[in-house]
């Protein structure tokens, strides 16, 4: 074949991670082309799906699932905002996220510290967006701490050199780690440390709420004022929409009409007490959303990564996916407007929910979401139980660290263990593993080692920048580090490590 087709190919799918193609879709789409051209064999692509590194990483994201409801977090906490108590948490973070996959933390962490923030009066953002910079520092004290990690120990073993090992990290990563949130507990601290009242008063938008006035409300035929609309406490009247009419701002005699859709802004608090009091107000989803007068209220948020972004809430198929309905967006630095159904959603949107009987069960289950209230309370556990998974834990980690056992043989013991205990159940393994980061993962490695079996790097080295041939070792990597850090601002980080280490090996076996 000639090497300017792979070649493109390859530029192909860095072109559209670089656009925004869904990772999946890009990497999969590469692997096909390369099968439908022979470059590529079902049975290699196939291969590297069981991968020892990428095995490793399936067994992680199920241990993560049957252990993440076992954690009491609460009792982690410090009694105290200060530096040192700040510092307790973020290292906390970090040594959970080094052995558990950082999504589940960061989604196990969110709910509970931000109470604690409130609870002790400082803004949450004030240990919210530093304990997420630590759950990342955590992912460098292990070979297991990130799913790059493990991708990168898969294609150096694939690429027939010696595979990394866990005392490569464990030194500089705990170094990094302590340092780290010294700084965010000190000086990140200082950056963004401020009063519940401030956060709430000045970095938060109100929730826009859309509600619709049924045929039977008492308030139609009365003005707004006339309906109590203008007095309402924690919320206020935005925008009235008739048919095809939008009338903004709302004038306090304009005269309501049965159909109506009435926006709302205000707190969550407020909205709740809203849906409760106004029984002829009725919600979008009306046959969902009538439990709102007597259920609670869930909030949630929109994660970096979830396949709810970019979708309409109207196109996204959330109450089939999640049993629940959305009566409530909040976007940081943009006021929402219009129906509900029609918001594009973005990562970091902040969602009003009301949920249905199997809403807690489907967001485990699809991981679409950030649940940061109306969370389900740690499973209970016994002291034998405890000791057996946390004991075991260490215990096979050490024996990993040391070399005496394989990190894939001491983690599927550790799930055996778990297992026997009663904390694994089937459900957390289908819960788990996730399909398409499977196929992901598989075709990037697949599609990797292509490019390196080719030959093509090796020639496009040598013409395209013959001077680094004989150039110190120093500057090959910081060549390789101001490459792969300016992928990451365009694609993910597990796409720049499988994008850049076909250059990387090739500087090292050609240098």
């Amino acid at each position: 074949m000639e090497p300017w087709i792979l070649g493109s190919v390859y530029a192909a799918v860095v072109v559209a991670l670089v656009l925004g193609v869904r990772a999946s879709w890009a990497f999969v789409g590469g692997a096909l082309a390369l099968v439908a051209m022979g470059v590529l064999s079902p049975a290699e692509w196939l291969a590297s799906a069981t991968n020892p590194s990428l095995l490793i990483l399936w067994l992680l994201l199920v241990a993560s699932v049957a252990i993440e409801q076992r954690l009491a977090i609460g009792r982690l906490l410090p009694s105290r905002p200060s530096v040192l108590g700040r510092m307790q948490i973020f290292v906390g973070t970090g040594l959970i996220s080094s052995v558990l996959n950082n999504t589940a933390v960061v989604a196990i962490l969110i709910g509970p510290l931000r109470r604690w923030a409130r609870h002790k009066g400082i803004a949450p953002g004030a240990v919210l967006l530093p304990m997420a910079y630590a759950a990342t520092l955590g992912g460098v004290v292990t070979l297991i701490g990130t799913s790059t990690n493990l991708v990168l120990n898969g294609l150096v073993r694939d690429a027939g050199l010696e595979g990394l090992r866990s005392m490569d990290f464990l030194i500089p990563g705990l170094a990094v780690l302590g340092a780290g949130s010294l700084y965010l507990a000190w000086v990140g601290g200082r950056m963004t440390l401020g009063s519940a009242e401030e956060d709430s008063a000045t970095t938060q938008l109100p929730y826009t709420v859309e509600t619709k006035l049924a045929k039977d409300a008492p308030e139609v035929g009365k003005s707004v004022e006339q309906a109590g609309f203008r007095q309402l406490m924690g919320l206020y009247l935005v925008e009235l929409q008739r048919g095809t009419q939008l009338i903004a701002p709302v004038a306090p005699n304009e005269v309501l009409q049965a159909g109506d859709r009435l926006f709302f802004a205000g707190e969550l608090s407020a909205v709740d007490e809203l849906l409760r009091a106004r029984t002829g107000l009725v919600l979008p989803q009306r046959e969902m959303t009538e439990r709102a007068h007597e259920a609670p209220l869930v909030e949630a948020m929109v994660p970096p990564g979830s396949r709810l972004v970019g979708s309409a809430v109207r196109a996204s198929q959330f109450r089939q996916r999640l049993d629940a309905a959305i009566v409530g967006v909040r976007r940081q630095g943009e006021r929402m407007r219009g129906r509900i159904g029609d918001i594009e959603l973005q990562a970091g949107d902040l969602l009003v929910l009301v949920a249905g009987p199997r809403f807690k069960e489907r967001a485990a289950e699809t991981r679409l979401l950030y649940v940061l209230s109306e969370t389900a309370a740690p499973e209970g556990s016994t002291l034998t139980q405890r000791a057996f998974a946390w004991g075991g834990l260490g215990a096979l980690g050490m024996l990993a660290a040391t070399g005496v056992l394989a990190p894939l043989a001491a983690l599927a013991l550790w799930l055996g263990v778990l297992g026997a205990i009663k904390w694994l159940r089937w459900t957390d393994v289908r819960r788990g593993l996730d399909p398409e980061l499977i196929v992901t993962l598989s075709s990037a490695l697949a599609l990797s080692a292509a490019l390196q079996q080719s030959g093509l790097l090796e020639r496009g080295l040598s013409q395209v920048v013959p001077g680094l041939a004989s150039s110190p070792e120093w500057m090959w990597i910081a060549v390789l580090l101001l490459a792969t850090t300016v992928l990451t601002n365009f694609v993910t980080n597990v796409a720049s490590v499988v994008l850049a280490f076909p250059l990387a090996v090739t500087a090292v076996q050609g240098g």
